[in-house]
């Protein structure tokens, strides 16, 4: 409770949403995405939600290759379905890291098959 969380390429905030619960009212969640579309959408979903932690949430637009946050940020980081969608994924995993404090976790949701190395270990 109280952590600070960022779910990256967040869409309309499915992830965001369950991570408020897990923060609490006084933790804090960034939902972050290049699409002003589903931050809208996520936004409008925040406010018919009945649940009052939602309210922790704060939507921003952005790129996951240069995340506008300084560096150990944030306690915890999730990415659902969105790791397929990066063009430079090793630039995403390194701003990723960047931005997390040290002894943090990462978690990524993919079921993309990728032919490339770099893509092949994360997975």
């Amino acid at each position: 409770m109280g952590d600070c969380a960022l779910d990256l390429c967040c869409g309309s905030g499915d992830l965001a949403f369950l991570l408020s619960e897990k923060v609490g009212s006084n933790g804090k969640v960034i939902g972050l995405d290049f699409s002003k579309e589903q931050l809208s959408i996520a936004s409008c979903r925040q406010g018919l939600a009945p649940n009052a932690c939602y309210n922790n949430i704060e939507w921003v637009e952005g790129d996951a290759l240069e995340l506008p946050f300084s560096d150990g940020y944030f306690d915890a980081i999730t990415m659902g379905y969105g790791l397929r969608n990066v063009v430079d994924k090793e630039r995403a995993m390194q701003e990723m890291f960047r931005v997390l404090k040290p002894g943090s976790r990462i978690s990524i949701l993919d079921f993309n098959k990728s032919t490339q190395p770099f893509t092949n270990i994360i997975q």
